[in-house]
């Protein structure tokens, strides 16, 4: 059963349960008519309505984010407003259709308002009390689905990462390289051993990691590009233009490791002449934007699943706020583009303090 069918089942089956108990206990005292049964279906239209017009302020407010010390006052206001129109709604009915006032036994009219709104309130305050805690307790339960999934996806992303790394292709590429360069060239071969240990060390150290400072981050894409670059030689070249304030800002996890990884893959391996693969990022606007270009044009399915993965991990750390979209720039290069809002993520998911080893280079 979805959210929406939920609520509405417990907002007719709660406003017309109360109405019928209501017309129990007053069917011991009097006659109970047609004109009874048509005010509180009244009653139940109004109770429907307003609570379902109270709702959506809330929820446009956004009351559920808030603290319940902002909470508290906001309720109250809002349960006496809606039970003063469930009161005069009332009245009117009580006056106009059973003919009588619907507080009668009270004999004035301050004393018959007071008594109306403040059973009223006090219902409302019941069915707000429902209504926020089973939303908070529906949020405690998605926050901690997300928190598995984030976890999952994370495991995911190292996994396929060190896959990537170690995959027959590129580790036996990497070894060949290292073997022509024994001979022509033995202080290169050593330093390409050492970045490639490097590289994977600092991959099998990556367990907890969620997120790390977009410096970090570019450190091990160096690592990577300077192994691409001893395969590819002059066909692949590389520029990263960083602004000092976007350096220090989470990104999740190899995720500009799995831009750039992928625009060597399906551009400048692709291309013949190869290219120029480009790392941009900024912020603007208060959000962090980070650029990867490269040289071809974009397949559809190009990337499909490590680009998923990255969406699911930013949607999942950053909210719906961040995005990820790949895109021809021009006729002869694709670029996929990152934005994450600039704000604090969960301690949990940050490393801080940690020098990668592909930095040392």
């Amino acid at each position: 059963m979805s959210r929406r069918h939920a609520y509405w089942i417990c907002q007719l089956g709660g406003w017309t349960g109360y109405s019928v108990m209501r017309l129990t206990l007053y069917s011991f005292f009097q006659t109970i008519t047609w004109k009874w049964g048509v005010s509180y279906a009244v009653f139940i239209a109004a109770g429907v309505l307003y609570t379902h017009l109270y709702r959506r302020l809330a929820k446009r407010r956004e009351w559920t984010q808030m603290s319940l010390g902002q909470l508290a006052p906001r309720v109250v206001g809002a349960t006496l407003t809606v039970a003063l129109l469930l009161h005069l709604t009332m009245d009117g009915v009580g006056r106009y259709v059973l003919e009588r006032d619907f507080y009668e036994e009270v004999q004035s009219e301050i004393g018959m308002l007071l008594a109306s709104v403040v059973n009223m309130w006090i219902l409302l305050m019941l069915w707000s009390l429902i209504y926020f805690g089973v939303h908070y307790f529906w949020s405690y339960r998605q926050a901690e689905v997300d928190k598995w999934k984030l976890e999952a996806q994370a495991e995911t992303a190292r996994l396929k990462a060190l896959k990537l790394q170690l995959n027959p292709h590129f580790f036996f590429n990497s070894l060949n390289s290292v073997r022509a360069l024994i001979a022509e060239d033995p202080d290169g071969a050593q330093r390409m051993v050492t970045r490639l240990a490097r590289l994977l060390r600092s991959t099998l150290q990556a367990d907890d990691m969620k997120t790390v400072p977009l410096e970090e981050e570019l450190s091990t894409v160096r690592t990577y590009l300077k192994l691409e670059k001893v395969r590819f030689e002059d066909r692949l070249r590389h520029r990263i233009e960083v602004d000092d304030e976007a350096r220090s800002h989470p990104v999740p996890f190899m995720l500009v490791q799995t831009l750039v990884e992928n625009g060597i893959k399906h551009g400048v391996a692709c291309c013949q002449e190869g290219g120029v693969i480009t790392v941009r990022g900024r912020v603007v606007d208060g959000a962090l934007h980070i650029r990867v270009t490269n040289p071809g044009t974009l397949d559809t399915e190009e990337g499909g699943t490590g680009l998923d993965n990255a969406r699911e991990r930013l949607r999942l750390l950053f909210g719906t706020e961040a995005s990820l979209t790949v895109e021809n720039a021009d006729a002869e290069t694709v670029s996929a583009t990152a934005v994450l809002p600039v704000r604090a993520v969960p301690e949990s998911t940050v490393v801080q303090g940690r020098v990668s080893l592909a930095a040392r280079d």
